[in-house]
């Protein structure tokens, strides 16, 4: 059922009742319903203070408030919230207006929170009293999450995950492991990116049609609030999309030739408009490089990046085990490391071997290395390198005890502590390990659920 509540003045006029029961209901509050922060300089404008303020649960995310309020005249406020008077959150101003908007994102379920309005006015600012709303129950579907470690050993934020198997759903979790935002996918398809837009408004996420229908590929808008959902047709989208600054999305996209087919890097602008950025065709021969005829897609991709810095994409090929350095403004290949298109001198020791998902950390790659199946065990690896020189070498690595085998998918993140984020997908797996190869921190989904890429983020409103 849907939570609202209602807090300030209406028909007859009474003024709204603060939280706590035994807090005065008169002394310092106006007609409003407001008290004076204290960290006024002068005589505030009335016309600033929020008036009619009102919360609710959103209709389609159980964790989401959302708090309304006007004004007189045009000015700029916040909402403090927590779960309890000491708040600890606080939402992005609004703009100037005389209606407001604020979303309270990063609530568990079940959970009663605690807010109060903030607003500009001349000579410092004002505030309401405390209130309280309750977010409600997770619906069926969202399988409990069991979380070790404390949320001070977690060294992240927030981590947006798509989720395939039993449920299809992007789900947001927090340092406890606990739900705080989710989405339900109601197509089949291989969803397999989800990230949180810059500005903090949009989870956005690719689906890949079926393998044998691609071209219904798509990529998808969703509101913070739950209540917009925007899709975009992406034809042949498949494994992986990155955002760029502009707020465009560059995604590996298939194409067929002669039966056979390859990976290409399309971007999709904010007015809808493809761009072809590079094609794998138009660099490499499969059968010059040995790829075997049985190899439909010859090349694979799997993994994307960009680097607004250089203006470059990495692109990972499973196929040829290979990941690349392509300019973005030419398409031009700078390098290939690993695999049958490797340009790299590694020593003599063993290179990657079936990797997915990888970060670039200056002079060092991160890979998370499936591995063969006859291994056993995938891994993550850390290889430091350099491109004038085209030498590369393993300088860490870590291997979970005992041993798992991820045959699908798999990520890695450096936090700036130093810890690794290792993503164990296709066992529902995420840890936070030391340099020491300690586990500081680990996510368990139940049996069932497998994790495909997965973003970490600071702030459930983006960067700002």
């Amino acid at each position: 059922m849907k939570t609202m509540l209602l807090l300030t003045t209406l028909l007859l006029g009474c003024t709204a009742n603060p939280a706590a029961s035994d807090k005065d209901t008169t002394s310092g509050i106006d007609d409003s319903g407001l008290a004076d922060t204290g960290d006024t300089t002068g005589d505030t404008d009335p016309d600033a203070v929020p008036a009619d303020i009102t919360a609710e649960i959103s209709d389609y995310v159980s964790t989401v408030v959302i708090v309304r309020w006007r004004t007189a005249v045009p000015t700029s406020g916040v909402v403090e919230f927590g779960t309890t008077e000491a708040y600890g959150h606080v939402t992005p101003a609004t703009a100037e207006a005389t209606e407001h908007e604020a979303l309270l994102l990063g609530m568990t379920a079940d959970t009663e929170v605690h807010f109060r309005v903030v607003n500009d006015a001349a000579g410092g600012s004002v505030a309401s009293d405390d209130y309280t709303i309750t977010t409600e129950s997770l619906p069926s579907g969202l399988f409990p999450t069991r979380a070790t470690g404390t949320a001070e050993s977690w060294s992240g934020g927030f981590q947006v995950i798509p989720l395939q198997g039993t449920t299809f759903a992007v789900v947001i979790v927090d340092a406890q492991g606990q739900y705080v935002w989710y989405h339900f996918v109601e197509e089949v398809g291989n969803l397999m990116r989800a990230f949180m837009t810059d500005d903090g408004q949009y989870v956005v996420y690719c689906l890949a049609g079926p393998q044998d229908s691609l071209e219904t590929g798509k990529v998808v808008k969703v509101s913070l609030d739950g209540g917009s959902v925007v899709e975009t047709p992406f034809p042949y989208i498949d494994h992986d999309m990155t955002g760029l600054p502009d707020g465009s999305i560059a995604a590996i996209v298939v194409e067929d030739r002669e039966g056979r087919s390859a990976d290409k890097i399309v971007e999709l602008a904010p007015d809808g408009t493809l761009t072809e950025i590079f094609n794998a065709w138009d660099h490499w021969d499969p059968d010059a490089i040995g790829i075997p005829e049985f190899e439909h897609n010859w090349t694979h991709g799997n993994a994307l990046d960009y680097d607004p810095v250089e203006d470059v994409y990495y692109f990972s090929m499973k196929s040829v085990g290979s990941l690349a350095k392509i300019d973005r403004a030419t398409g031009e290949v700078l390098w290939t490391m690993n695999g049958k298109l490797n340009q790299f001198d590694f020593g003599g020791a063993e290179s990657i071997l079936m990797h997915h998902q990888f970060e670039v950390l200056g002079d060092r790659l991160l890979f998370f290395e499936n591995g063969p199946v006859e291994r056993s065990a995938s891994r993550a690896v850390e290889i430091e390198f350099d491109e004038v020189a085209l030498t590369a070498h393993e300088v860490w690595s870590y291997t979970s005890d005992p041993p798992l085998y991820v045959f699908a998918k798999g990520d890695v993140h450096r936090f700036d502590d130093g810890n690794t984020q290792v993503v164990w997908s296709s066992a529902g797996q995420i840890q936070n390990v030391t340099p020491e190869g300690e586990v500081a921190w680990q996510l368990d989904l139940d049996l069932g659920q497998a994790i495909t890429f997965v973003q970490v983020i600071d702030s459930m409103y983006g960067a700002r």
